[in-house]
């Protein structure tokens, strides 16, 4: 798909609506088989690890920039999405001015606003995504602030927070496609009532006629504030955590082919019939991935307080 040129979030609504009754405040798995009692990800020798960051590379980004327009951005591999496409709505823009970096944790954060006047043509979405494909095996984490209110108008809408990593569709059911996606939903959609997050595992999918492969599991709960996402990727298995307790679990049946890369977007499903404009904001105050490790919550957190301690603000070792 290219940078998705074709949706790839709002294609698992009518899989999502099959199990709408089923929304519950614990984990539940959609679309694939039962995962059974998921296994923890193994870490290793904490102390080793936390010692001595991979081989593979690291990538670890503090977002310490001053505008979407910042030359740094492009300099240390990220875009800014400015172009007209999917997922969301399909008269919906994508505004580069969405993207801001103001005050937050201990220095500025990445903010990705979407916001509408309650029209799919009055409706614009921020993401921002690495340059190159390059993620595979390993540790992917990022701090995330969701929000369940808009920061301004009336509130209804059915908007979508996201971290991710993806890569291109090179054709139908080409079974080379990887995504693996945390996405909340503040006020519910894809069958889902009201708030939910969503964790889903990728092997395929053709846009039309519609039809997916993939596992996903929903927490139908609100996840608003500050929130550790964690999933890693090894020969078995891909493994979700928040927060530092496991999420979800899905096999090797979804393990990707080809690297990917790293995104976060917060984009439309649909509109409810409110009057007024109204402005949804998702932050991240950072993003670390380790290449070819399995880390655990505390190991991450570990990695990226020392970064922190020795100043760095961004760093990028991924060949």
């Amino acid at each position: 798909m290219s940078r998705r040129a074709a949706p790839s979030r709002s294609r698992r609504t009518a899989a999502a609506c099959a199990v709408a009754a089923a929304a519950i405040a614990t984990p539940v798995v959609l679309h694939g088989a039962a995962a059974g009692d998921p296994a923890p990800a193994r870490a290793g020798d904490a102390a080793a690890q936390d010692a001595a960051p991979t081989a593979a590379g690291v990538l670890f980004d503090d977002f310490d920039y001053t505008a979407h327009d910042d030359p740094r951005l492009r300099q240390n591999g990220w875009s800014v999405r400015g172009y007209a496409g999917g997922p969301g709505l399909p008269d919906a823009g994508w505004s580069a001015q969405n993207v801001t970096f103001p005050a937050g944790e201990g220095g500025t954060v990445l903010n990705l606003a979407a916001s509408t006047d309650g029209t799919q043509a009055g409706t614009l979405q921020a993401e921002v995504y690495t340059q190159e494909r390059k993620f595979k095996e390993g540790t992917y984490a990022a701090r995330v602030r969701f929000s369940d209110e808009p920061r301004t108008g009336p509130d209804g809408d059915e908007v979508v927070q996201t971290f991710f990593a993806i890569n291109d569709l090179t054709g139908p059911m080409a079974p080379d496609y990887s995504e693996y996606d945390f996405e909340y939903l503040p006020n519910g959609g894809w069958g889902q009532r009201d708030h939910a997050m969503f964790a889903t595992s990728w092997e395929t999918y053709q846009p039309d006629p519609w039809l997916s492969d993939n596992e996903s599991t929903v927490g139908a709960a609100s996840h608003a504030g500050w929130r550790d996402l964690v999933f890693t990727i090894d020969d078995e298995r891909i493994v979700y955590h928040i927060d530092g307790e496991l999420f979800a679990e899905h096999g090797a049946y979804y393990l990707p082919e080809r690297p990917m890369s790293i995104n976060v977007n917060q984009w439309f499903i649909d509109l409810a019939p409110l009057d007024g404009f109204r402005v949804y904001d998702q932050q991240v105050d950072w993003v670390y991935y380790a290449g070819e490790e399995i880390l655990s919550p505390e190991q991450v957190q570990g990695r990226v307080a020392a970064l922190r301690s020795e100043g760095v603000s961004f760093r990028d070792t991924v060949g």
